[in-house]
């Protein structure tokens, strides 16, 4: 939830169609949370979708040998479970006791 203290009143103009689907769905009172909801995750689909556009193509076969193969990416995969596994196991002794 946001404070009050730390909010900025806006104007913004929709379509009719949408206002009206918009109050057909939302509760008399709640129309800031759900327009500041939306904003929120359309922001950080926004921030993901840019993030993916600008580091499409740096990954470089050549760089990552030890991948080549579907086989080595499983290999790789079950090293990382497994020093978790052993981390999470260290972490569960010293706070057990």
């Amino acid at each position: 939830m946001v404070s009050k203290g730390n909010t900025e009143k806006i104007s913004v103009t929709l379509p009719k169609d949408l206002t009206l689907e918009v109050r057909s769905l939302v509760a008399r009172g709640k129309v800031s949370s759900f327009f500041t909801e939306a904003v929120t995750y359309y922001l950080a689909y926004h921030k993901q979708k840019s993030a993916i556009e600008k580091s499409y193509g740096i990954w470089q076969d050549k760089d990552h040998p030890e991948l080549a193969t579907a086989e080595d990416s499983i290999k790789y995969v079950r090293s990382l479970r497994a020093r978790d596994s052993n981390r999470l196991k260290i972490q569960r002794l010293h706070s057990d006791g």
